[in-house]
Parts: structure tokens; sequence; C-alpha cells
């Protein structure tokens, strides 16, 4: 289910002002708020979907770079167009996993068996 967040503020004054079921409604709460008062001149929505949290996976970017792993849960959204594990591009991986040492694991043997592919050994 997606759910629209409606915020107001910048950087550090930014909350949440409430939360809607449809983007229709956050539209015309921005706009009155937008107009009514002053101090809500900057508000904004924005869209979640609460799915995300059900599957108990969890979407991690994982990434391999100055020979280091790199690990952190998508929490922008910005993978969204993946349903599955994948690499995205060489080093970096998109997983879902249910704890950020297992999406570790997974992006570690996903790379191991791209480099055997690479070489040949596969």
């Amino acid at each position: 289910m997606k759910v629209y967040v409606i915020e107001k503020g910048q950087y550090s004054d930014r909350h949440v002002v409430g939360v809607v079921e449809t983007k229709e409604e956050a539209d015309k709460i921005c706009d009155i708020l937008n107009r009514t008062d002053e101090s809500y001149k900057d508000t904004t929505w924005t869209e979640y979907d609460t799915t995300q949290f059900h599957t108990d996976r969890l979407r991690f970017i994982v990434e391999y770079a100055f020979e280091q792993w790199f690990i952190e849960y998508d929490d922008y959204n910005l993978y969204s167009k993946y349903t599955e594990s994948t690499c995205d591009y060489e080093g970096h991986y998109i997983i879902y996993a249910k704890t950020p040492e297992q999406a570790l694991k997974i992006a570690q043997d996903m790379e191991a068996q791209l480099k055997a592919e690479k070489e040949g050994l596969i």
C-alpha cells in the first residue's frame, strides 16, 4: 500500500505534518497549507510503499570499492525497479535480505560467481 507523508520545514527543521492514503489528498492538503499559513509555504509530500516491509526482505545497496565492502539500506527507495537481488553494475549490488550481514554474504557470493564466469571457470 502506498501512503503519502506530508512534511514541512527544511533540513533539521523538517518534520511530519500528517499521512494520507492518496496522492490527491496529499496535493490538496499541501495546497491548502501552502496558501493558508506563511510558515507552511514549504509543505511537500513524499510517497512511501509500505509493502516493502511486509515481505521480511529489506533492500540493501552493497558495493565493493577501494578493496572494501560498503553496505547501506536503500532508504531513499532508489532501486525500487529491482524486485530480486541483482548486480546493477560491476561492484554494485542491489540485494534483498533479512539482515545487512546476509545481504553482504549474498553480494560476495554474486561477486565470486561473476569473477569465475569472467575467468572462464564456470
